[in-house]
């Protein structure tokens, strides 16, 4: 066939008979689509907003047994002290401050109210074999006094503790058997004279002499029905004119 005898192409003949390979992905056939219900799962549905919420939210600590009030100690972290220095210091310097304040106080309190005092300031026995004759004198350095015997002619009976002490200066006054002074305006021997400043005292300790301004301080005696005699150091009366009459009889 010559190529007059070939029929003429028209441009519709063109447009329809395009290859299938050109063909738009749409006008496939059904059948060459993937099957969407075998091949693909379908998509899990949305979790709710409330659902995420309680997935994100942390879970709260437990809350400590007792009442709202209680006081929880944190956690001693190991290695460090139980007690702080400070502490240990602070307590140890009002421990000190309390010590102090109380021994003061309770050395006040013994000046004040003494306890089981023995000796001067307390009360001092003296047994009935150790009291002097009458008219005679002993000298009890336990309680620092004079035990006098008093006679009628001293102004007595009686027994008589005098407090050695001198009310001049406080010097000790001895008894002096053998001391006789006209200047006294008696003839006698045996006074008690103060050796500080000659202040001079009858056998009932009564001033007659010297810069003293009052006789020999006398002490609370008592006599026993065993002819004990306890004497009250820690009691005095000033000395007076009348301290023969403070004598108690045997």
């Amino acid at each position: 066939m010559t190529e007059q005898e070939k029929p003429d192409e028209t441009p519709e003949a063109d447009a329809g008979e395009q290859p299938a390979a050109e063909q738009p992905a749409a006008e496939q056939p059904a059948a060459e689509k993937p099957d969407a219900a075998a091949g693909e799962q379908p998509a899990p549905p949305a979790a709710k907003p409330a659902a995420k919420a309680a997935a994100k939210k942390q879970p709260e600590p437990a809350k400590p047994a007792g009442p709202a009030t209680a006081v929880v100690n944190p956690q001693r972290v190991p290695g460090t002290p139980i007690v702080p220095r400070r502490a240990i210091l602070q307590i140890g310097f009002w421990t000190g401050i309390g010590a102090a304040v109380a021994g003061v106080a309770a050395g006040g309190v013994d000046f004040v109210y003494p306890r089981g005092v023995t000796g001067f300031g307390g009360t001092v026995s003296v047994s009935a074999d150790a009291l002097p004759a009458p008219g005679e004198k002993v000298q009890i350095p336990t309680g620092r006094f004079w035990l006098v015997n008093l006679t009628e002619e001293q102004g007595g009976p009686g027994l008589l503790a005098l407090w050695w002490k001198c009310p001049h200066l406080g010097c000790t006054v001895p008894w002096k058997p053998n001391f006789s002074d006209p200047a006294i305006g008696a003839d006698k021997k045996g006074w008690f004279r103060c050796p500080c400043h000659g202040s001079t005292y009858t056998d009932a300790g009564v001033r007659i002499f010297g810069p003293a301004p009052r006789s020999m301080d006398t002490m609370d005696l008592s006599v026993g029905a065993d002819g004990r005699v306890s004497v009250n150091t820690g009691s005095t009366t000033n000395g007076a004119p009348d301290n023969a009459d403070r004598a108690v009889r045997i």
